[in-house]
């Protein structure tokens, strides 16, 4: 088991995970002959630190004769406390039992803890406030948006001159992550606040919380069936070593609290090392089912959220496509010069972009079904490489000078986590790029189907927000 998560930035080329680094650094792939160790870091969808995705394995670089001439991302708020339906549904009926257990001679240390539980004589939770620290971004988290930021910036030098705003909406979490990656630029940049006055920005940035018909409840009763599934197993294992009884729901909070306090802490919680490599792959199963059903390829309503943000990222960078085209489309924004662009976002919103495309999305025959009686092993939507804390999602356009061409030709790569996701209805370019003729056409055609946003969030003709789900 990993001591810590990170890598020396200039160590970045070796590739070699150190078990002794105490604070996070953006991972690298790492190949098994490199010596694999099983990390449940890397399996906790949606609460895990951040780390470079492997991907297809295809060069994080840009491809041979090609140059990055402009990228657009969005980017998943840093780490914080807890998520307030992780902590009210799973974390803290814990969090009671176990103070249930306090010594009352003492009051400081607990009893009956045993075996692999005996840490928690004397375990304090990592979120004392919940109160007030619910949903708010940690001080790990600010130097985790430091340090990302600075790994992000580094693929671009040329670009990142240019950039002159950043965008953000106006909860704290996104906003905090903003500025502490405004810090790392070499340049005076400015954050701008995304809301519904902005209401074409506002959908790509945030389009679930402009959608009335959007809600978090799909696959709340899948999650509850397979954790009712997995979980007697790992109670039947612990119960020797525990003086309150464990339910399905406490197994599943001790699983979310081994994420949250690494990632709160910046250092690996030691309720890691109390489950197997196979019931975290359940845990990340379990959670990869949820997300599909909420926010992937399980819901009808994904795609109709993704488009927008696409077909805003294609339209901006049509207007560095050659031959320029004019300013006569009122959708374009003006040209100032800008060919690195950043917007702050939260965790539902990578998925969405990635199920417009098909990404994440099995070619075989099971396509991804998630059977509640068992894993699927060869599902390809694992949301752990998507939205971990500073997960983003990244268009690049690539301008491409191959020997033998009559003229620089123009591509599109889709970045996950830093590595390159092929389009698969596209990839014929260098680097299993896609054309930019082609994947306008796309968007375009996407468009045509799922453009209707207002219409299908049932929006009414209203402005779009739901404050009601504003969180």
């Amino acid at each position: 088991m990993y001591q810590s998560w990170g890598l020396s930035a200039s160590l970045a080329v070796s590739q070699f995970v150190l078990p002794t680094l105490s604070t996070q650094f953006p991972l690298f792939p790492q190949s098994h002959p490199e010596g694999y160790q099983f990390n449940p870091l890397l399996h906790l969808p949606g609460i895990s630190p951040y780390f470079d995705a492997i991907g297809s394995g295809l060069d994080h670089g840009a491809p041979r004769y090609c140059e990055v001439t402009a990228a657009s991302y969005l980017v998943r708020h840093a780490a914080i406390y807890a998520n307030d339906n992780d902590y009210e549904q799973f974390m803290e009926p814990f969090l009671k039992k176990l103070s249930s257990t306090y010594s009352r001679a003492s009051g400081k240390t607990r009893k009956g803890w045993k075996g692999p539980l005996k840490f928690f004589d004397k375990w304090q939770t990592p979120i004392p406030d919940p109160e007030n620290q619910l949903e708010e971004i940690t001080p790990q988290g600010i130097q985790d948006s430091k340090k990302v930021g600075k790994h992000l910036l580094s693929r671009y030098p040329k670009l990142v001159p240019t950039t002159k705003t950043i965008y953000a909406d106006k909860k704290a979490r996104t906003q905090d992550t903003a500025k502490a990656f405004v810090k790392v630029f070499p340049q005076k940049v400015e954050v701008v606040q995304m809301d519904i006055e902005n209401k074409t920005s506002f959908h790509s940035q945030d389009p679930h919380k402009a959608c009335n018909a959007f809600s978090k409840k799909p696959g709340d009763e899948e999650l509850g069936k397979f954790t009712e599934i997995y979980t007697p197993p790992i109670i039947a294992r612990l119960a020797p070593f525990s003086p309150v009884d464990l339910e399905p729901k406490d197994i599943m909070g001790l699983q979310q609290l081994c994420g949250y306090e690494s990632a709160i802490t910046g250092k690996v919680s030691k309720i890691c090392d109390v489950f197997t490599d196979s019931e975290w792959m359940a845990y990340e199963y379990a959670w990869d089912m949820k997300y599909s059903l909420m926010v992937g390829h399980g819901n009808p309503l994904s795609p109709y959220l993704g488009f927008p943000w696409l077909n805003t990222t294609s339209k901006l960078m049509s207007k560095f496509h050659a031959p320029m085209h004019d300013d006569s489309n009122p959708e374009i924004p003006d040209d100032d010069g800008q060919r690195f662009f950043l917007a702050f976002t939260h965790r539902e919103v990578p998925p969405f972009i990635a199920t417009a495309l098909g990404l994440f999305n099995s070619s075989n025959a099971h396509a991804e079904d998630f059977p509640l009686d068992k894993i699927n092993w060869s599902r390809s939507w694992r949301m752990t490489e998507l939205i971990p804390f500073l997960g983003h999602v990244g268009i690049e356009k690539l301008t491409c000078d191959i020997p033998g061409g009559q003229k620089p030709s123009e591509y599109i790569r889709i970045i996950a986590n830093s590595a390159p996701r092929p389009i698969p209805d596209c990839q014929d370019g260098p680097g299993s790029s896609c054309n930019f003729d082609r994947f306008t056409e796309i968007v375009e055609l996407g468009m045509q189907v799922y453009g209707d946003f207002d219409g299908i969030c049932q929006n009414n003709g209203n402005d779009g927000t739901k404050t009601e789900l504003w969180r």
